[in-house]
């Protein structure tokens, strides 16, 4: 790893992960660098390392990014052009920050993507916005999909909706919005209702699967 001196203390420039993880198998020392840099070019190497690794989640590259903009004080034009990336996705990554908590933890978990993420928070209500997002959690939605969920129900307030004209409230989800999951031989989307049910052990599941396969 490599470490800076900062008033007799070392902060981690690059390394945080191998060294959490020498942490956790009780490792007794770390081989590492002392080196020279300023708190902006440790933040500014920092998250161009961060950036080339292949399973960070949308929600830390936005902590990466907001970090330049704040600590490095580098614009988002600069931004985008030493990560190799343009404005807009930049931004995108930013906006992250600005969702509800509840969506931060779920990109955070990888539980739904960015594009879900962006379709559900543009829905107007709260109640129903958190409630879709449980949904897509729970089921495993796409960007169309979500989109259609939120479509559908500002659709439903402009003309007050199937529940409204007949006196009973907002239409729930569950009824007007159909949810879908993949097909576990095909791999096809079907809706929810029409998923069929088969109790078998995970051995006899997997043999099952394997012979679908094979035909």
């Amino acid at each position: 790893i490599e470490v800076v001196n900062r008033d007799g203390r070392f902060k981690i420039v690059f390394g945080d992960r191998r060294y959490l993880a020498h942490k956790i198998l009780k490792k007794k020392s770390i081989l590492c660098r002392v080196v020279e840099v300023s708190d902006k070019e440790m933040v500014i190497d920092r998250a161009a390392e961060n950036d080339q690794r292949v399973n960070l989640t949308p929600f830390e590259k936005a902590h990466e990014y907001h970090n330049l903009l704040e600590q490095a004080k580098i614009n988002i034009s600069e931004i985008s052009k030493m990560m190799g990336k343009s404005s807009g996705v930049i931004k995108r990554y930013m906006d992250i920050l600005r969702m509800p908590e509840s969506f931060q933890k779920a990109l955070h978990r990888k539980q739904i993507s960015l594009n879900v993420a962006e379709e559900l928070w543009s829905c107007p209500s709260v109640e129903k916005r958190e409630h879709f997002l449980v949904l897509a959690v729970e089921h495993g939605i796409t960007k169309n999909l979500a989109r259609q969920w939120v479509d559908q129900y500002k659709k439903e307030k402009r003309t007050g909706g199937s529940a409204s004209e007949s006196g009973g409230g907002e239409a729930s989800p569950y009824e007007s919005v159909p949810i879908y999951r993949a097909c576990d031989v095909c791999r096809d989307p079907v809706e929810y209702k029409d998923v069929k049910e088969l109790r078998v052990c995970p051995t006899c599941h997997e043999g099952i699967l394997e012979v679908l396969k094979k035909k």
